[in-house]
């Protein structure tokens, strides 16, 4: 039996992306070493080398599980979210801050990451299995996100 808080058992999220490689093309030239540092982590940063199709693969791995985490990467941020690849090649998933947070509040202990890409396009998809948090579970950050002082004054002030 589930309670409020706990989903059926087997409850599964899943998340898929696909992207153009050329928009990581121009966004590389233009911005540079800036845009990679501020998508990816050191350890992806020495896997990609600023190759469009391999980070195009990794963006789009990095949007699937944000899909999979229900926050979407505005909500998580780029590199939170860590494309490891294994010995065997196979990419994995390494979260951390606000992406580990919010894995453990869902009882998702691991999520599975497939990438493949081309000359024009990168597409990942991942998936993970709940064991907690219910139907729809606010981030566990959500205070802080949310200015509801603010959203109060404005209110008030309509």
């Amino acid at each position: 039996m589930t309670g409020p808080l706990t989903p059926p058992e087997g409850t599964t999220e899943l998340g898929i992306d696909i992207i153009k490689v050329g928009r990581i093309r121009d966004t590389l030239a233009k911005f540079g070493r800036r845009f990679s540092l501020r998508v990816l982590t050191e350890n992806e940063d020495r896997y990609v080398r600023d190759r469009p199709e391999t980070f195009a693969g990794r963006w789009a791995a990095k949007e699937a599980v944000s899909k999979v985490l229900g926050l979407g990467v505005r909500g998580i941020g780029w590199r939170d979210i860590e494309i490891v690849r294994l010995p065997t090649g196979q990419p994995s998933i390494r979260l951390h801050g606000r992406a580990a947070a919010r894995a453990e509040q869902l009882g998702m202990g691991r999520i599975a990451v497939s990438i493949t890409h081309e000359a024009e396009y990168a597409v990942a998809i991942a998936f993970g299995i709940r064991s907690a948090g219910g139907a729809y579970l606010f981030p566990p950050d959500i205070e802080a996100r949310l200015d509801l002082h603010g959203m109060t004054q404005s209110r008030a002030h309509r």
